[in-house]
């Protein structure tokens, strides 16, 4: 079941209800239906509406404890499918999971981690939640440029993936120097820059010297169910300005796994 079930059959508990304020989509369901046949929810009139109330609290306790155990914690997928029969109910928090590639050394959680000797055994570093001491970043959008972004820049950067969006929660936890970013040349990745120049002034977006013959040659249409958000639209500075006109009037947007192509003159 959905969180909004849980929400008010357990509200139910705290005496009547309206009928006219359950969602019709609980008293239309073949549970609600199944609650009031067998006797353990009842329907009445009151004045120009009806009520629903509880007949029978032993059934209907055995009944929240079947659907919707209280003694399950935490909002996981496995804690939304034991609580809601539902692991997708309710939005889950984010997951600070990151990939780390480089040739150098940095600080993870107060512990030193040698990223070449890391790099060159097993290919990257992952670390859940950490706290990152590094002195050169480049935060990269997609896993296949990640692991191939030595390529496109030197050494000297550690080079970061983000496993799912990048939250304020994550970037408190970086302390860094100089930090660039590389996304894909669209809305979202506009996005994503400017929300991570927020907590990092410093932080700069990458953008090839061959940017406007690499749009015309490999860009693709835009998805429809991209738009600018308000950092976007709002943004004054020149790099962003120009390739989110640039998207706009062409309706199409560049992915940066172009730049892992020889670099065109």
């Amino acid at each position: 079941m959905k969180e909004v079930d849980f929400k008010y059959y357990y509200e139910l508990k705290k005496g009547e209800m309206s009928f006219s304020n359950i969602p019709i989509g609980i008293t239309r369901s073949n549970t609600f239906k199944q609650l009031s046949d067998a006797g353990i929810l009842g329907i009445t009139k009151a004045g120009r509406g009806k009520t629903v109330r509880i007949l029978n609290p032993l059934a209907y306790e055995t009944f929240l404890t079947t659907y919707f155990p209280e003694n399950i914690a935490g909002n996981t997928r496995a804690a939304n499918i034991i609580k809601l029969r539902n692991s997708k109910a309710k939005k889950r928090q984010g997951s600070n999971i990151c990939f780390l590639r480089g040739a150098g050394k940095i600080t993870v959680n107060n512990h030193t981690v040698d990223l070449r000797e890391v790099t060159k055994l097993y290919g990257l570093f992952a670390v859940y939640d950490p706290n990152l001491f590094i002195g050169k970043l480049c935060i990269i959008e997609n896993l296949e440029t990640f692991l191939n972004a030595e390529k496109i820049f030197d050494l000297s950067y550690t080079f970061l993936h983000k496993y799912g969006r990048i939250g304020e929660g994550f970037l408190n936890r970086i302390n860094v120097n100089e930090l660039l970013v590389f996304s894909d040349y669209d809305l979202i990745g506009l996005g994503e820059y400017l929300k991570i120049k927020e907590s990092f002034p410093q932080a700069s977006l990458y953008v090839p010297k061959n940017f406007n013959l690499l749009f015309e040659k490999y860009s693709t249409p835009l998805p429809e169910k991209q738009v600018a958000t308000g950092r976007v639209k709002n943004c004054t500075e020149g790099v962003v300005v120009e390739i989110r006109d640039t998207v706009l009037k062409s309706n199409r947007f560049l992915e940066q796994e172009v730049l892992l192509i020889k670099n065109e003159s």
